[in-house]
């Protein structure tokens, strides 16, 4: 293939380790499904596998795009996209009735909230004259982080009564930044 040759300069070391993240979102999704609908606790320890790998990996494709001076368009767009599908996928399949680690109503403001963002950047992307991206803040990333630990805390079974904070403290960070990414993008679109 071309890009294994070194021919395409977008496809670094770092994105491909981030197109591994994308690829691993779907095994995710069958080892949780497995594991929790049919009770298999082998399925339930590699989901957390695949969540704990897909967090590693996260950390590692961005220290190898700085480090190696790697960072691509390419890998701006994929590296977010990869940590939402892996997020959403989890916060919808762990929030199912069959699995009920979490909340459906914390499930359904953590997909909200990803449809509120992809709205507004295709919004500020049409009618915006200046088209660069708005770029993640530290609300936005904050919010990643207590997402995936409320995710990884799923996984390893916590129980409730512990869990429920973490779970709230998740769902107040995710619905300040999402007023903070409204905010930002009404006036990146007023500024135009």
């Amino acid at each position: 293939m071309y890009f294994m040759n070194g021919g395409d300069k977008n496809m670094t070391l770092a994105n491909r380790i981030t197109i591994l993240r994308i690829l691993l979102v779907p095994v995710f999704v069958i080892f949780v499904t497995y594991g929790y609908y049919k009770s298999m606790l082998m399925f339930q320890y590699a989901a957390l596998g695949v969540f704990i790998f897909c967090i590693l990996t996260d950390a590692l494709d961005g220290f190898i795009a700085r480090t190696f001076n790697q960072q691509t368009s390419l890998g701006i767009f994929l590296d977010p996209l990869a940590d939402k599908l892996l997020l959403v996928s989890a916060f919808i399949f762990l929030g199912l009735s069959f699995v009920n680690k979490i909340p459906l109503w914390v499930s359904m403001l953590v997909v909200g909230r990803e449809f509120i963002i992809l709205i507004g950047w295709l919004v500020v992307y049409l009618f915006s004259t200046k088209k660069n991206n708005l770029n993640p803040s530290i609300l936005g990333k904050m919010t990643t982080f207590f997402q995936m630990i409320t995710i990884l805390l799923c996984l390893i079974n916590l129980p409730y009564q512990y869990l429920r904070w973490i779970i709230f403290l998740t769902v107040a960070v995710t619905i300040i930044s999402t007023v903070d990414y409204i905010l930002r993008g009404s006036k990146k679109l007023s500024s135009c």
